[in-house]
């Protein structure tokens, strides 16, 4: 092409060089528009820059001009239309292509299936993929590698692994296959998609040139928690520790598999080295081991013979034993779990916490149950700092920009003590024991002095029934300071005494 004023050179595009050697055909040597002239300007139009629109205008514009189509001209068209899909246009193409006896070759076969894959219609594209590999003839693997990817972005996995297998064993280089490999891995992980990710996975174990990033390795080990699959789960660690000592997420991830395959022994095993290597446990971290338990009540079992086994070692993490306990509470009441609660300083060396006792309260059935969890959690008050919380040092906060402080936070809303004296002080009173009973409720209305929020307690209802048919003289105090105001408390409290009223007249 000879040099024009801003034409020095020809442009390495390809889009732009046919454009610009088309125009000089048709202006400076007046070449006719004829069939190549379109062929040239519709493979420009599976460029990116082309456009839908662009081929429709040539093919109106060669109606106008009287060119005749050729079957290359609709093979690039459909080309085209694979990257800029348009379901219209393109069933146009193939219905006159279908008029002019033009020949369906297996290349154009291909470009349809990847146009259908384009426009969203998946269901058929899969359905045209599949008649590709049963004809005669060799599908490109260029084909397989677009479904793959394309089906994995949009989260078709099953579909996905199928092209994936059969993409593995296509005649053509493996080059190409590492990274499609690779990129299937992703997805596939990211999915959670277990099948398919162990699928791929073997040949990453396999084959040392490939070389997963952190990201994904992180995502396979996800799967294999998610599933389960442990062997899985310790492959993806074992190359994370590669790049550094594992994170405390990848430990919890591999926790997870143990629990999800229902390895207790395993699992229980894992949280008892870490927390000797350092690690504080707590509830949270073993989520995924009562989960298991909750959904699989056989495995209980071998979760207390766990408990026997590392006690052999050593002593036993606490929350390890207490995973147990509220398996065990959960499944069949706090009575199952108090074997094991009252053997746990003999089985940790520590004691009980407040958390602990209320966890069993909450689940417990019997009385005495209660009673006895009482006991423990008086045990335990006496160690923490119960102090009352002042008032005037609560205003002084909010003084001090503290807008939260109208409600004073006591030492029992730090430990959560309301729910459980709700329990254990009608059990105290049912058993009899109300010196108990009363020490909590000292307990209680001392947290915040002048801040009764005890007088809305779900206890004060039953064990001021309890105490007046005791006739316990203690109760009179906790009455009087009731029989006030016009609250739920107070009206509570004079319905109650009416009631004993025209109930002793009634009886004299």
């Amino acid at each position: 092409m000879p040099q024009e004023e801003g034409n020095s050179s020809l442009p390495t595009n390809r889009y732009l060089r046919i454009l610009n050697i088309v125009r000089f055909l048709l202006r400076h040597r007046n070449y006719p528009p004829d069939a190549l002239i379109y062929e040239s300007l519709m493979t420009a139009m599976a460029d990116p820059r082309g456009s839908s629109k662009g081929v429709r205008k040539l093919l109106d514009d060669m109606t106008f001009q009287n060119v005749p189509l050729t079957a290359d001209i609709c093979y690039l068209a459909l080309e085209a239309l694979s990257v800029h899909p348009d379901y219209i246009l393109r069933q146009e193409v193939v219905q006159i292509m279908e008029q002019h006896w033009f020949e369906f070759t297996m290349p154009v076969k291909q470009i349809i299936a990847v146009a259908m894959l384009r426009e969203g219609q998946f269901e058929l594209a899969s359905s045209k993929f599949d008649q590709l590999l049963e004809e005669p003839g060799h599908v490109d693997l260029w084909v397989y590698d677009i479904f793959i990817l394309e089906f994995g972005r949009e989260g078709f996995f099953d579909e996905m692994l199928q092209i994936l297998r059969k993409r593995k064993f296509a005649r053509g280089s493996d080059s190409a296959f590492r990274s499609i490999q690779l990129m299937a891995l992703d997805m596939l992980s990211q999915g959670f998609h277990h099948e398919g990710t162990t699928f791929v996975w073997r040949d990453v174990v396999n084959i040392p040139i490939h070389s997963p990033s952190y990201g994904i390795l992180e995502n396979v080990l996800a799967t294999g928690a998610r599933h389960g699959d442990t062997e899985l789960a310790s492959q993806a660690l074992q190359k994370l520790a590669i790049h550094g000592k594992p994170r405390q997420q990848h430990n919890d991830a591999m926790l997870e598999a143990f629990a999800n395959s229902g390895d207790v022994m395993g699992a229980l095993t894992l949280l008892n080295l870490q927390q000797n290597n350092g690690r504080l446990l707590l509830r949270e971290t073993t989520m995924p081991v009562l989960r298991a338990l909750l959904r699989n009540r056989n495995l209980i079992s071998e979760a207390e013979a766990a408990i026997q086994s590392i006690r052999k070692e050593g002593p036993v993490p606490q929350q390890v034993l207490m995973v147990t306990i509220e398996a065990l509470a959960r499944t069949r009441t706090s009575e199952a779990a108090m074997h094991l609660f009252n053997d746990m300083h003999l089985l940790t060396g520590k004691s009980p916490r407040l958390s602990d006792i209320g966890l069993l309260l909450r689940y417990a059935s019997q009385t005495k149950t209660q009673y006895d969890l009482a006991v423990a959690y008086n045990s335990e008050l006496a160690k923490i700092d119960t102090t009352p919380v002042s008032i005037a040092n609560e205003n002084s906060k909010k003084d001090q920009g503290n807008d939260d402080a109208t409600v004073p936070e006591t030492w029992m809303d730090q430990v959560e003590a309301g729910p459980a004296f709700d329990v254990i002080i009608p059990a105290c009173a049912q058993m009899g024991d109300f010196d108990l009973a009363f020490k909590f409720i000292d307990y209680a209305k001392n947290a915040s002095p002048g801040y009764p929020a005890w007088r809305s307690a779900s206890w004060v209802e039953p064990f001021i029934k309890l105490a007046l048919d005791a006739e316990h003289p203690l109760v009179w105090e906790i009455v009087d300071l009731l029989d006030q105001g016009q609250d739920a408390p107070a009206m509570m409290i004079r319905k109650e005494l009416q009631r004993r009223r025209i109930q002793k007249r009634a009886s004299s």
